[in-house]
């Protein structure tokens, strides 16, 4: 009998291998589903992800398009700007050169014409102290 006890033996412990195994088995399959619907949610997040980036992307490529045309648009405007800010500055430091040349033209001839005073001035004077010295020889 022991040899049938031993044959008894191996087949519980096989029997417990294998309920083991297939306790592993399920435990697998199900570990295998939950990684599985895991993956498929993943996977739905990663689509709209990449649907919502390629978005992005395009809206990004507008603005940055509106941008470009609206520094366009401000860059002319500016240049014009500039260039009737550069007309003005010029057309005032023509006046002013114009201003300062008149100037000294009227400070010239204001001297001159102080000169002549002058002149006249001492002549009037030379005549007074004739007149007086004639005056006095009367």
């Amino acid at each position: 009998m022991s040899e049938v006890e031993e044959t008894r033996g191996y087949s519980g412990a096989l029997l417990g291998a294998i309920a083991l195994a297939v306790l592993c088995a399920i435990g697998g399959l199900i570990w295998t589903y939950t990684l599985s619907s895991r993956l498929a949610h993943q996977e739905t997040a990663l689509a709209e992800a990449n649907q919502q980036s390629a978005k992005i992307q395009a809206e990004l490529r507008e603005t940055n398009a509106r941008l470009r045309v609206a520094t366009d648009e401000m860059g002319k405007s500016l240049g014009l700007t500039q260039k009737q800010l550069d007309a003005r500055a010029d057309e005032i430091v023509r006046r002013e050169a114009a201003e300062n040349r008149r100037l000294d033209a009227a400070q010239k001839q204001t001297a001159q014409q102080v000169s002549a005073v002058s002149s006249e001035v001492s002549n009037v004077k030379t005549d007074v102290g004739g007149v007086k010295t004639d005056l006095g020889k009367i």
